[in-house]
């Protein structure tokens, strides 16, 4: 990780000192223009902005705030300060109300994370939904869109690995600091997420997970992203936290319905009669959000590895062109029927046909879940 710069380490200063909050934070900068003229101004000019007790605890800055520490933790653990004014702050959530002033980042954001769907859910799921949660993230992964959850276990665990899974981006907003992780069994799942994705956080290192904290985790994954799915969440869970502060930020909110036996069907099923988006593919929600189609068959990872395979192997002989676009837009790992269609832009029931056609002449084989991929 490279050092921080002088303006980065004036933001970090500002942001550790203990009562700015980024609701001070944003009329301090309104009134001095950025973090460095804040740390330089006199005790009175301050408190004409903030509180009196503030405005000291600013001007003590130095005696209070370990910014050498800080930036040889984050050295330490390869993160990164994005901040309010950096090209690489999340665009969505530079548009809610009192966005993060700053953002710890374990691997990197990107403009294409734009396109984001957050799936969120109870942490106590059901084979069902730990299933569904898995599917949905593959693929919406495997079309370009960015999956956001919370890295808990159950659904948000299930969502992460399903987008890696399909080669896709995924990000963990965290409760805690970036060079914490909660629960311990996800540490080689966060990992696999800073290589292909990022682990994001408003809190500084070393901050430890308090309730407090995971009202604010939620907003900034409802606030990075175009909508919001709930996988399963019992009356009082998180995940209808989050779906709540989408509404209000004037995002989608997405349901997936369940056995009404099931007391984690209670939250989706309410959100569903408050006027939730019901999903139960994922065209419901590709469609609702209208992703454009170039979105939905993004170039990730795992759609380039076959591109570069399938242009490098021998084509079979006889084949239309047709045949021979659908066998180089196969993965390895199997592509959806819908997803074959997508990238050859033709319908599905020619995309079908022609899958039939390349079977009998052995070019393709079927997977488990209507998949197929290079025989």
């Amino acid at each position: 990780m490279p050092e921080l710069t002088e303006d980065q380490r004036a933001w970090l200063a500002l942001s550790l000192v203990p009562g700015v909050g980024d609701a001070n934070l944003v009329k301090l900068l309104a009134r001095f223009g950025n973090p460095a003229s804040v740390l330089a101004a006199d005790e009175a000019s301050l408190a004409d902005c903030v509180s009196t007790r503030l405005a000291r605890n600013i001007r003590a800055y130095r005696e209070t705030v370990d910014v050498d520490g800080a930036e040889r933790r984050m050295r330490e653990y390869g993160a990164t300060l994005v901040t309010m004014d950096d090209e690489a702050y999340p665009l969505r959530l530079a548009e809610i109300y009192g966005p993060p002033s700053v953002l710890y980042v374990r691997g990197t954001l990107q403009e294409s994370d734009a396109h984001a769907i957050a799936i969120v859910g109870t942490r106590h799921a059901t084979e069902y939904g730990r299933r569904m949660a898995r599917e949905l993230a593959q693929q919406l992964a495997s079309r370009g869109v960015t999956v956001v959850s919370g890295l808990a276990a159950g659904v948000d665990t299930a969502a992460h690995e399903g987008a890696l899974e399909a080669g896709g981006r995924t990000i963990a907003v965290l409760g805690n600091g970036v060079d914490i992780v909660f629960p311990a069994e996800n540490a080689e799942l966060m990992h696999r997420i800073t290589r292909s994705g990022a682990v994001v956080s408003p809190f500084p290192m070393g901050a430890k997970g308090f309730k407090g904290n995971f009202p604010i985790r939620n907003r900034i994954i409802s606030g990075m992203t175009l909508g919001t799915l709930v996988i399963e969440a019992p009356p009082g869970s998180g995940a209808l936290i989050t779906a709540r502060d989408a509404a209000e930020q004037g995002r989608e909110v997405f349901a997936l319905p369940g056995q009404v036996s099931n007391p984690n069907s209670r939250g989706p099923h309410a959100l569903l009669k408050e006027g939730a988006k019901l999903v139960e593919t994922v065209d419901d929600i590709l469609t609702e959000l209208e992703v454009p189609a170039r979105v939905r068959v993004a170039d990730t990872p795992r759609v380039a590895a076959a591109a570069k395979q399938a242009a490098a192997a021998p084509k079979p002989a006889g084949l239309s062109g047709v045949e021979q676009d659908i066998l180089e837009s196969l993965s390895p790992e199997g592509s959806f029927v819908d997803e074959i269609a997508l990238v050859c832009r033709i319908p599905v029931s020619e995309a079908l046909s022609s899958l039939t056609m390349l079977e009998l002449k052995g070019a393709v084989r079927q997977l488990s879940g209507k998949r197929f991929t290079p025989a």
